[in-house]
């Protein structure tokens, strides 16, 4: 089992890290909306602590995307006018903020759905222009490992820690951008226009997020464990596609 924790979601970061460097930070972001951190973490959730405390853990993470939405709009403003480690520290004071005003809130699966659907789509207009893009290096930034490493430690260290925190915290913490982070800094070193666009991609694909958590806590209460990850990940896959055009028209 710890074996398989500190694999799978450093072997999806790293395939969605090639694809980015392949077609873009704009699609590195957009694939970054894929529940690749929290996806992993509730299954596991699942495996340890049973199908009720995994839905909640998962209606808990969909009300962490607000705070990770957070984070990419206050580094995105920040990103124009300061450097990438005081736009971390603003996204990450960002993403803290909106965490512990969620920790009291106790909603449906559905109702936190409503409510995380409506900032983004707020969030997205209210997104800064992207700045024309300077020339760039070919070669690719070498963060691939630090990606890896950085997804089995908080698999590893969220799973561990889960019983002691609860099914909310635990899920609202594993909405922490840690990879979306390192996405930022790296593209941000390449220009503020990658850095922004990145983030405008994380944004939009986090609909695809949103949707497999809420299919996710819902189907867990009535359904096995097998048939809720196959029903929200089918689901996540139809709104991945929808907002590929987004995520294309912005391209």
């Amino acid at each position: 089992m710890l074996l398989f924790k500190i694999t799978l979601a450093p072997i999806l970061i790293a395939l969605v890290s090639l694809a980015g460097r392949k077609w873009g930070a704009g699609v590195a972001g957009w694939l970054l909306g894929l529940p690749l951190n929290s996806g992993p973490i509730i299954f596991f959730l699942l495996l340890e602590q049973g199908p009720q405390f995994a839905s909640g853990a998962a209606r808990g993470s969909l009300l962490g995307i607000l705070a990770w939405a957070a984070f990419c709009i206050a580094y995105a403003f920040c990103c124009l006018r300061m450097s990438w480690w005081r736009s971390t520290l603003a996204g990450w004071l960002a993403y803290f903020a909106i965490a512990i005003a969620l920790l009291p809130v106790s909603v449906s699966a559905v109702w936190a759905f409503a409510l995380v659907a409506v900032a983004l789509i707020a969030m997205l207009r209210m997104f800064p222009q992207a700045p024309r893009p300077d020339e760039v290096s070919t070669s690719p930034p070498p963060d691939l490992w630090l990606r890896m490493a950085t997804a089995s430690v908080m698999v590893v260290t969220l799973t561990g820690v889960a019983r002691m925190l609860g099914p909310t915290r635990s899920g609202i913490l594993t909405a922490f951008p840690a990879y979306t982070t390192i996405l930022a800094v790296f593209s941000h070193r390449h220009g503020v226009a990658f850095a922004v666009q990145a983030l405008k991609g994380v944004t939009a694909g986090l609909f695809t997020a949103a949707t497999f958590l809420m299919t996710l806590s819902i189907s867990l209460q009535h359904l096995g464990g097998m048939q809720s990850f196959a029903l929200a990940t089918a689901g996540a896959l139809v709104v991945q596609t929808v907002s590929l055009l987004f995520i294309r028209r912005e391209a």
